[in-house]
This record gives structure tokens, sequence and C-alpha cells, in this order.
């Protein structure tokens, strides 16, 4: 019976994975982009600890094609959003100012807010000139990119091939079946709607995950390895609630298409799980700022979309909830933002699946949209 339900199996992880003579490990999107959001130092570790992992012969390094083509599509807009965050600093601090010399003008030298001022005064410029120092240079077109200098070079020769037209095609009837039925991964992004495209190739955003879900598939098919998905996006359609790890169905489906075993692992997990296979180690400073960015990255969104449906006082497209959001919060905007709004609103909204079972906030409506429950 275990051969047919491999991923119901319990201890998965140990009696399978770690114990390979040899693990494929493919990066997420999400790996790649965070690298403009950390420090310096800790992006410079996170690469050095891919360098390492280049070097060692337990593991084979691989990028699934889905992950390179997102990757150069999105970094600039988080280089973007990078920028606008500093630019948000700048101008709340100038409001400070402001306010502190206002309120400080009144009863004149005489007010207790007047040595305030003078005392915080003496700081304000140097403040300035730090805040200064980060804004971007001149044009955005001109600003020079490390971060994918030094991808391209870490993963050059290890990118997977794209899908023809025809695959593509094929996948596009596969994906449909598969979310109407809610079967992992990528449904919950079936609401997306841009498409872009590669090489004259249509490809439908909704199903990226579906696209890096296939491509993992055929690697192992070709490789014969196990292969471990590293990523820094906790996802429903990937992960379960109830066995803690990835969700028995994808274990499943890849183990009985590939022969091989499948998993996905945070950065900091992967470190803990294979710490005797890795001949170099994430520093704890790093370890501690992924986990802390993860945290932040995934609190106060359920504000955020009140308020946006507080303010309109209707009902309102997922578009419309997007970019009231960009517009108005001054977070930090991780790169699958848009996954994590959406993600939020049908986790809270018992008319699709997704709900959770708690908090039933928001309706869906025929055309679409959302609004309020009363």
């Amino acid at each position: 019976m275990k051969s047919k339900f491999p991923g119901y199996v319990d201890n998965y992880l140990d009696n399978n994975v770690l114990t390979s003579e040899k693990v494929l490990v493919a990066f997420d999107t999400n790996i790649l982009l965070n690298l403009y959001r950390y420090e310096k130092s800790i992006a410079d570790d996170i690469i050095s600890q891919i360098k390492s992992l280049k070097q060692n012969k337990f593991f084979e390094v691989w990028l699934p094609h889905q992950v390179a083509l997102e990757f150069n599509l999105n970094r600039k807009n988080v280089l973007k959003n990078q920028e606008r965050s500093v630019h948000l600093i700048e101008s709340k601090f100038k409001t400070f100012k402001k306010d502190i010399e206002g309120l400080s003008t009144i009863g004149g030298k005489n007010s207790e807010l007047h040595p305030l001022k003078k005392e915080l005064g003496t700081n304000f410029d140097e403040i300035d000139r730090i805040i200064k120092a980060h804004l971007p240079k001149g044009k955005n077109k001109n600003r020079v990119d490390n971060v994918v200098k030094v991808v391209y070079e870490l993963f050059d020769g290890k990118v997977g091939d794209s899908y023809s037209h025809e695959e593509m095609g094929s996948l596009e009837m596969e994906g449909e079946y598969r979310y109407q039925h809610n079967i992992p991964p990528g449904f919950e992004d079936d609401t997306k709607e841009s498409v872009y495209s590669y090489a004259g190739i249509k490809v439908n955003a909704k199903y990226g995950d579906l696209i890096l879900w296939k491509q993992l598939i055929d690697k192992a098919i070709i490789e014969e390895l196990t292969v471990v998905l590293v990523t820094g996006d906790v996802k429903g359609d990937w992960q379960s609630k109830e066995f803690s790890r990835v969700r028995p169905e994808l274990i499943t489906e890849f183990k009985l298409k590939t022969g091989q075993d499948f998993y996905a692992l945070t950065l900091p997990q992967f470190q803990r799980y294979f710490d005797t296979k890795l001949e170099r180690k994430l520093s704890k400073e790093t370890t501690t700022e992924i986990v802390e960015l993860t945290k932040k990255d995934s609190r106060g969104w359920l504000d955020d979309i009140l308020a946006a449906f507080y303010y309109f006082d209707k009902p309102l497209t997922l578009k419309e909830v997007y970019d009231y959001i960009t517009q108005n919060s001054d977070r930090d905007f991780p790169p699958s933002w848009d996954v994590i709004i959406r993600r939020t609103i049908y986790n809270h909204c018992s008319d699709v699946k997704a709900f959770l079972g708690k908090k039933d906030l928001f309706k869906k409506l025929e055309s679409g949209k959302y609004k309020l429950r009363k």
C-alpha cells in the first residue's frame, strides 16, 4: 500500500529524501528576488552558500526555466519597490520635521517643546544626510544591478529549457482541468490575468507554478535524482497544514511519475536538515534575517485589504485591491505580494475552497469581484 501512497507516509523527509545518494537542488523565484531585499552581507552569504552547493558532489544545483524567466521579468519591479521604500522614508522624515517645528512654535521659547526641538534638531541634518545617501543616484536606467550579474554567473549552464508552443498548449489544457478541481500546485493563482511571452510563445501567468512543477518532474525523470525545491514562499497549494510539510498529493504525483522523491524547504530548513552534507553554513545572522523577513512579509495584509474595502465602500476586483495597497501602504513589498493579498482574501472567504474556516470576511460575487460580508 505504501508504494501507492508514498506522499502520505510519516517521516517522509527522514526516510526518503535525506537518505538519497544525491540531491538535485532547485531554487524558486522568490529566493533570487529576495537577494535585492537583504542587506549586502546577508545576500553575499546566501550567494556564497549557493556557490558552495555547486562544488559539493552530494548536490546538483539547477534552475527551472520558469524560475529564470520570472526572475528576469520581475527583478526591475523589486528594485523599484526598494527605491520606493527609501523615498517613503524620506517623505515621512520630512513630515516628522515639519510637525516638530509646527508644534514647538506653540508658546514660543518658553514652550516645553522648544528644548525638545532644539535637541532633536542637532541630529536632523545627519539623519537627512544618511537618507539621501541611500536614495537612488540619477535615473533608474543608469543604476548598476549587481545582483543580476551574480545570478547570471551562478546559474550559467544550469538553467532548464522552455516548453514549445505545443507543449505549452497541452499544459494549459491540463492546468484548466487541475485548477477546476483544485489539484495542486498553482490553483490559488487561478485568478491571475496577466500574460507574457518567451521566444514568441505565450505564457499564461496563472500557470506559472504548474509550469515549474512540470519542469521539476521532467528534470527528475532525466537525471533520476531526488529533487528539493528551496523556496521562501509557503503557499497553501504547495504546503499541507495537516501534514505540516509538502502536500502529500504532490509527493505522490512526483514519485509515481518519476520514481524519485520530492520535497520543498526554506533556506533555514534546508540547512537544518542537510547539516551533515553541507561544506559551508549560512551564518546565524543570515538565517535569523531570512526567518524575520518571512514573518514580516506575512503580517498585516488583512488590515491593508480591509482598509481598501472601507475606503471604497463597494465591491472590488482583486486588481483594485492591489492598486489601493500599493499606493497607500508603506510596507516593504515582497516579490510575491500579489499572491499574499489574493491568498489572504481566499483564506477569509467561504465561497472559495481555500477558506480556512475561521473569519469569513469576504463574499465572492458572480462578477468575480469581492465585497465585505455584513
